[in-house]
């Protein structure tokens, strides 16, 4: 009977993390192709918003910080919506706000600082976001970080 339990829930364990690791693989893919109705949809049906994604061996990243960076507003909504940690850093330690600073996407940098990302984050080098946002170069960018920077 024990044998039996136990390869039930071996095989249901290796059932699970099967469908995790398609439902990360799908959510890739939503999140690089900007789609937020696909990635709500992964996301409701478990896919972890927070799961570490390697694009390069070595260097994870997050789904917040590929979207952020890529300008993918109502994607970033979704992970946000689904629990992601807005301030979760990559393996350089820079975040979802310094990728969309440095995008210059000025709503995804708005949306992010209301939902409490760090304007003074800094990644391994020291590199804060305002570095960022002016290495990206959209001026209304780099003065909403400015005025999040004096009202905190």
């Amino acid at each position: 009977m024990r044998k039996v339990f136990l390869l039930f829930a071996l095989f249901f364990g290796f059932i699970t993390f099967a469908q995790a690791q398609s439902h990360s693989k799908e959510l890739f893919t939503a999140v690089i192709k900007n789609k937020p109705a696909d990635a709500d949809a992964l996301l409701t049906a478990g896919a972890d918003a927070n799961a570490p994604v390697e694009m390069m061996p070595g260097f994870p990243t997050t789904f917040l910080i590929m979207a952020a960076g890529s300008g993918h507003l109502e994607v970033v909504k979704a992970l946000v919506k689904h629990k992601a940690q807005v301030d979760k850093p990559d393996s350089f330690q820079a975040t979802a706000l310094m990728a969309a600073a440095a995008n210059g996407s000025l709503e995804v940098v708005a949306f992010l600082l209301a939902n409490g990302a760090n304007p003074r984050a800094k990644d391994k080098d020291g590199k804060d976001v305002l570095a960022s946002a002016k290495e990206g170069g959209n001026a209304q960018v780099i003065a909403l970080i400015e005025q999040k920077l004096k009202a905190s």
